[in-house]
């Protein structure tokens, strides 16, 4: 007997019986997201040696069209059954309906759709249990301390002060910056305030962070793979529903990453917003490639769904610019593919087209507003760039999803759980290519976005030269961003390759032999291939099944060993903490017991509106934020342009060593309140990253200070040199703008 043979004698039942009547059952209905094809195979794969089905099974794509072999004759008994569907109609008061065969396996199909929601659920309200778990106790209440922190704290403290009109002009320059993190900070406080709560910027910054990192974050990678799960049976959903989310915060590339490195929170923000956008335009390319096929008499419906579906991702699109303008860039780089293996020439050669303008409008705003004589020299770029890493120590923290690591021939992190996701990548990958069918196309553009993201984040962490700065360019020639990006194409990978493997699996079908010996008949149905494609069957039904089975150990063990040993997810949170701690070893670093007490007795002295200069990378940037002092430099990098004069002035005046020169600069900024002067030793060691950092080494020149200091520009009001050897030079000056 062939394989598209029942496995047993079927109960024909009249045309007009309940279970013919499938189509008009509500519980036979699929669920929203599956296809009718998933539904008929999940309910198939209920039925069990001797139960009825009045169906004669085929296999899916394959030999369809044949007309089915006849069966054997049914027992006496069960065709006797089957006459009395021929009987007189019996009474409506005594009638008694037979029970449908089909409506166990769709309420079986209707729990099992349930629990995989439940799942989903569950995996989120885990993933955000682990994320607020490695949340670093020593934030809440004070400043991050990194190059970047000083900056998100004070726009959210300039949102609070002049409202949402100051969106569009954070920077100290009056410049734009990406405002919709810095938003929803303000919005909690806010919030917080009308219920008599005060709430601090350092305590709304966390809770954004939190929500979502812990929330929105795995919530959105569900949904970007339920994309390339939606064909796939209940019991396989309630497996990725919650191992997806997990995994998602298995490593340490994203979100953690964005809050130890910057913190780059706002780029954060816009790649945990990231998925949505994919998500979207993956079915607004199912609705271009719909219509682009769809007969001349029926494009009416695919052009609204078209439209709508634009809609939609422009509206995703701006959300994620508002957060942060460059994500654009990774988002082209992983939807590219898909465009690449869906679209005919003519689309390919427009998104072309589009990128090259895009990019030369790219270069116009950069020479229009950063200024350089290297633009014409790609190989000058970037030219303080130093690699972090060496090709095969990147190429390891690639494939291993960052659970890993290789520094100087040392293998450090959890190399086991790296193990299992390299394993899980190969049997994807195998899966995404060997067994996809008709959606081969979505396996190899899943696979080559893989290969792009290897390709940028390598020319980011260990290459040089011409060609490595312009592929990472966008991302500000620095791995701290590009490594953010392997989850969003490791994890929908992963999601493929068990969607097609599970398609695979779940075509084998119970047969009975013509001796009526009952035998498994493994069959792989790829739904674009005739039966006489695949030589060697049974190979390929081993290969499928050790596939599937590899990959979903791999998944889970991964999933496992991460959450239970992740050295370089710790270690990230500990010096978070450790570095927001005032006790430190090097009393120079950003912020220290010593100089929190000097600007708490500066502010004292000055006021909050008196104007202050000092070198903004001692630490006293943090004063804006921490004691509502008016630094004129409360970032690291104001920027000279637009409304940045006054920094470069104030800088070069201040160098000059003309007393006078100093006072017409310096005093028309503090207006009647005065002007100020803080000297708090030299630059912090962790803020040496700062290319630029040469232009405030004036402020911190003791020879300078003297001569001012004898001259009358400045007067010292406070001396701080008594906190130890370090402190000597520390003092608080007044400009003599009064004289």
């Amino acid at each position: 007997m062939t394989s598209t043979q029942a496995s047993e004698i079927p109960d024909i039942p009249n045309e007009t019986s309940q279970a013919n009547s499938r189509a008009t059952d509500p519980d036979q209905v699929p669920f929203a997201g599956e296809s009718p094809d998933a539904s008929a195979r999940t309910a198939s794969s209920f039925q069990t040696p001797g139960s009825s089905d009045p169906k004669v099974h085929t296999h899916n794509g394959e030999d369809s069209g044949r007309a089915p072999i006849p069966l054997p004759a049914a027992p006496a008994t069960t065709a006797a059954a089957a006459t009395t569907t021929t009987a007189p109609a019996t009474p409506a008061s005594t009638a008694t309906t037979p029970a449908n065969p089909a409506t166990k396996p769709a309420a079986a199909t209707a729990k099992l759709t349930l629990a995989a929601r439940i799942s989903g659920i569950l995996g989120v309200a885990l993933a955000f249990a682990i994320v607020l778990a490695w949340f670093p106790r020593g934030i809440w209440n004070s400043p991050i301390q990194g190059i970047d922190a000083p900056a998100h704290y004070y726009f959210i403290r300039e949102l609070l002060e002049q409202g949402p009109a100051k969106a569009l002009s954070l920077l100290p320059n009056g410049g734009y910056y990406p405002p919709l993190f810095h938003l929803l900070a303000a919005v909690i406080v806010k919030l917080t305030a009308l219920f008599g709560m005060h709430l601090s910027v350092f305590t709304a910054l966390d809770v954004v962070w939190l929500v979502s990192s812990g929330i929105l974050w795995p919530t959105g990678m569900l949904l970007l793979c339920s994309y390339f799960l939606r064909s796939t049976t209940p019991i396989t959903r309630i497996f990725t529903n919650l191992m997806i989310p997990l995994l998602a915060v298995a490593s340490a590339s994203h979100p953690f990453h964005m809050l130890y490195s910057g913190p780059l929170i706002a780029f954060g923000l816009a790649s945990t917003l990231l998925p949505f956008l994919l998500h979207r335009s993956l079915h607004l390319l199912d609705a271009l490639v719909a219509l682009i096929h769809a007969p001349r008499g029926h494009r009416i419906e695919h052009i609204r769904a078209l439209l709508w579906e634009a809609l939609a991702t422009a509206a995703l699109g701006l959300l994620c610019v508002a957060a942060h303008p460059r994500v654009v860039f990774t988002y082209a780089l992983l939807i590219l593919p898909f465009i690449l293996t869906r679209l005919p020439w003519k689309f390919i050669l427009a998104v072309f087209v589009a990128m090259v303008a895009g990019a030369g409008a790219f270069l116009v705003f950069m020479i229009s507003f950063y200024p350089s004589n290297r633009y014409a020299d790609p190989d000058a770029w970037f030219h303080t760039f130093v690699p972090t890493k060496t090709v095969p120590e990147a190429l390891w923290t690639a494939f291993s999803d960052h659970l890993s690591s290789l520094a100087n021939g040392v293998i450090g992190g959890n190399p086991v759980a790296g193990a299992f996701a390299f394993l899980a990548l190969i049997a994807a990958t195998i899966a995404a290519l060997g067994f996809a069918g008709s959606r081969l196309r979505d396996g190899i553009a899943l696979v080559m976005a893989y290969a792009f993201v290897i390709v940028v984040y390598v020319c980011s962490a260990s290459l040089t030269g011409a060609i490595p700065n312009i592929l990472a360019a966008p991302w500000y020639r620095s791995d701290a961003r590009t490594v953010t990006m392997f989850p969003f194409v490791l994890l929908p990978l992963l999601a493929f390759g068990l969607s097609c493997v599970e398609r695979a699996v779940t075509e084998a079908k119970m047969t009975t032999a013509p001796n009526g010996t009952g035998k498994w008949d493994l069959h792989i149905g790829d739904i674009t291939a005739p039966a006489s494609r695949h030589a060697n069957k049974p190979t390929r039904n081993v290969i499928a099944f050790v596939t599937a089975i590899v990959l979903a150990v791999s998944m889970t063990a991964t999933m496992a060993l991460a959450q239970t040993y992740n050295p370089i997810r710790s270690t990230m949170s500990e010096e978070i903490t450790r570095n927001a701690g005032y006790d430190k070893s090097d009393p120079y670093e950003q912020l220290t017991a010593d100089k929190v007490d000097v600007m708490r007795r500066m502010i004292e002295k000055t006021g909050t509106r008196a104007a202050i200069i000092s070198d903004p990378m001692n630490g006293s940037m943090y004063a804006s934020t921490m004691f509502d002092a008016n630094m004129l430099y409360p970032v690291y990098n104001p920027q000279h342009t637009k409304n940045g004069a006054i920094f470069g002035a104030v800088e070069d005046a201040f160098a000059s060593g003309d007393g006078r020169r100093v006072l017409d600069t310096v005093c028309p900024v503090g207006g009647d309140d005065g002007a100020y002067f803080l000297a708090m030793g030299p630059q912090a060691a962790s803020l040496q990253l700062f290319t630029f950092k040469q232009q405030y080494d004036p402020f911190h020149d003791q020879r300078l200070i003297d001569q001012y200091v004898q001259s009358g520009t400045m007067t010292m009001v406070q001396d701080y040199s008594g906190y130890g050897e370090h402190a000597q030079g520390w003092a608080l000056y007044r400009f003599a703008c009064g004289r």
